[in-house]
């Protein structure tokens, strides 16, 4: 086998993989995107028992919304901060389940994909970006 020919072999094979891997990337990137509208779009609301109160939060079960009947300021005070505490608690558990749910396929998108030191060694992980704490007796000067 001709040199030359070996490495034009490995340069094809080499821009093959490259080619295959940017293809999975924008299918990958765009498969995030539409993730992120779902998340960016999705509100949950929640009910008191009685009906007299209704509140909606986002993905991330910040209060958008709420919305009281009239028959809810014929509670006391105190009486309606709970239940608006519990209807509120309801609504961001809700939204927490359904998050968890819309971004499970990210986990299928980015375990394949290479990690950074697989690329470059000693590259930092963006798997695990937190690289795991020194031990202080390490750190310890010695005398």
């Amino acid at each position: 086998m001709d040199p030359l020919s070996a490495g034009d072999d490995f340069r094809y094979l080499a821009r093959t993989e490259v080619n295959q891997l940017l293809d999975n990337y924008e299918e990958q990137m765009a498969s995030l995107a539409e993730i992120r509208r779902r998340l960016d779009s999705l509100r949950i609301q929640a009910r008191s028992t009685d009906g007299t109160i209704e509140v909606s939060v986002d993905s991330a079960g910040v209060v958008t919304e709420i919305k009281l009947e009239p028959a809810a300021m014929r509670n006391k005070p105190e009486d309606l901060a709970r239940k608006l505490t519990e209807v509120i608690r309801e609504a961001a558990m809700h939204a927490e389940k359904h998050t968890a749910e819309a971004v499970a396929p990210v986990s299928d998108i980015v375990d394949p994909l290479p990690d950074l030191p697989d690329l470059l060694p000693g590259a930092p992980s963006l798997r695990n970006p937190v690289p795991p704490e020194d031990d202080p007796e390490d750190a310890a000067p010695t005398r």
